[in-house]
């Protein structure tokens, strides 16, 4: 109860949240009295997330924005700010994929995921230093094993996710001395629609990627987006204080060996 105690009346900006991890983010996050800037691309996915949260007694506000505008991060922030004055957390939580033989890879598919993957997060941090830094807040990205883990036809997407676990030790040394805490969560497999985007990407029969896609999605380990939104308010939460620069596997242990 005192993890709980501590995010009362504080606000969060949860990027990707309008659906899978994000959204369990967001609603965790409300739940527990935090104030959420629930954000996506697709308004009645993010009208609905929003609606449901206060429903349920949280108090949200949706902002619907392309993070490949660069502009993306100052309208996020300048949400929070005019309807709280704050912003405690930053959950860098939304991404691309790009599943594709090297042949087939195109400067604007490291463009794209640069831009979401990377860059976004970077200047969502910056644009909200100032409120961070004054409320001795937390970030936390929600990166990928495979940042760690190559998988097949994968070198864009797991090359951009290592580049995020190095940015993440590297804010977290540049902002330690002013109290700002930064980590990174590298979840497994998770049963979201980012598995069937994959999928989707691979096959070009729709039917059959989504077959393969749900098939993968109830697999033993596959983890739930409510398990990955725990460690997120915990890494928020003043009982993870002295977790700082970390580049945590969330995965039930399956990329082990």
């Amino acid at each position: 109860m005192g993890n709980e105690r501590n995010l009362q009346g504080k606000a969060a900006i949860v990027t990707g949240s309008t659906s899978g991890i994000g959204q369990a983010v967001a609603e965790k996050l409300a739940s527990r009295g935090v104030r959420t800037v629930v954000h996506g691309r697709n308004r009645e996915a993010g009208e609905r997330t929003v609606q449901g949260i206060r429903e349920a007694g949280g108090e949200a506000l949706f902002v619907q924005a392309d993070l490949l505008d660069p502009s993306a991060p100052d309208r996020l922030v300048e949400a929070a700010v005019n309807a709280w004055g704050r912003v405690d957390y930053v959950v860098n939580n939304a991404a691309l994929v790009c599943n594709k033989p090297i042949e087939d890879v195109r400067h604007e598919d490291w463009d794209r995921l640069f831009q979401v993957n990377m860059k976004t997060p970077f200047f969502l941090v910056q644009r909200a230093l100032p409120w961070l830094t004054e409320h001795k807040g937390a970030v936390v990205n929600v990166g990928s094993i495979n940042g760690t883990v190559n998988k097949p036809n994968n070198v864009v997407y797991d090359a951009i996710k290592a580049c995020l676990n190095h940015m993440t030790r590297g804010l977290a040394l540049d902002l330690r001395d002013r109290g700002v805490r930064i980590n990174t969560l590298m979840p497994g497999g998770v049963a979201t629609p980012l598995i069937d985007q994959w999928f989707h990407q691979m096959y070009a029969d729709p039917a059959e990627a989504q077959r393969l896609a749900d098939e993968e999605k109830a697999k033993p380990f596959m983890g739930a987006p409510e398990q990955i939104a725990d460690a997120v308010v915990y890494l928020c939460g003043g009982g993870s204080s002295w977790i700082n620069g970390a580049v945590i596997p969330i995965d039930g242990g399956y990329n082990i060996g």
